[in-house]
C-alpha cells in the first residue's frame, strides 16, 4: 500500500473517533452540548436584520424537540413598560440595541435569576432566547406561547 493510502486509511479510521471526541458530552449521560456554530441555523430574515447573531450566540439548547439560541443583553433603559437592552457577543461588544416589552407578569431570567418584568433596572445582565424555527424573543426555551417578549424597536438596520 502507498503512502498516500495509508494515509487516506488512518484519516478516514480516525474521523469517527474525532467526531465523538467533538460531542462535549455530559459525563453524567445527558445530551451532548450543542454549538451555536454547528448546529443553529438562524433564518435569512433574522439574519438581513442581525447579520451579527452568530457571535451573540450563548448557548443552543433542544426544548420541546426545537432548538433555541440563548443571548445575552445589557439593560440600558426601562420606561413606560418597555426595556431597551444592548445584546452583546462573548467579548461584551454590542451587537444590536433592541427595545421590548412583556406582560407585567412576566419572570425572566436577570443576573441568573428569575425576576418580575417590573423590577428590572439598567445594568442588569438579561437573558433571552429564541427559537430556530421562528423569530421572536423568549424569556426561556420551549415558552412559545406565553413569556413572548413584544418588538418595540430594533435599531440593527442602522448598524
Amino acid at each position: 500500500m502507498s503512502t498516500g493510502k495509508k494515509f487516506a486509511a488512518i484519516v478516514l479510521l480516525a474521523l469517527p473517533l474525532t467526531c465523538l471526541a467533538d460531542t462535549e458530552a455530559d459525563t453524567q449521560g445527558e445530551q451532548p452540548k450543542l454549538s451555536c456554530i454547528r448546529d443553529f441555523t438562524f433564518s435569512h430574515e433574522f439574519l438581513a436584520r442581525h447579520p451579527n447573531a452568530g457571535a451573540a450566540c450563548r448557548e443552543v439548547a433542544m426544548k420541546g424537540g426545537v432548538k433555541w439560541v440563548r443571548f445575552e443583553a445589557e439593560i440600558t433603559k426601562v420606561a413606560n413598560h418597555q426595556v431597551t437592552a444592548n445584546f452583546i457577543d462573548s467579548y461584551n461588544n454590542s451587537v444590536a440595541t433592541v427595545t421590548f416589552q412583556a406582560s407585567p407578569d412576566a419572570r425572566l431570567e436577570v443576573n441568573g435569576t428569575q425576576t418580575p418584568y417590573g423590577k428590572l433596572k439598567p445594568g442588569d445582565q438579561l437573558t433571552v432566547w429564541m427559537p430556530e424555527n421562528k423569530v421572536g424573543y423568549y424569556a426561556e426555551p420551549g415558552k412559545l406561547d406565553n413569556e413572548r417578549l413584544t418588538l418595540v424597536s430594533d435599531d440593527s438596520a442602522q448598524r
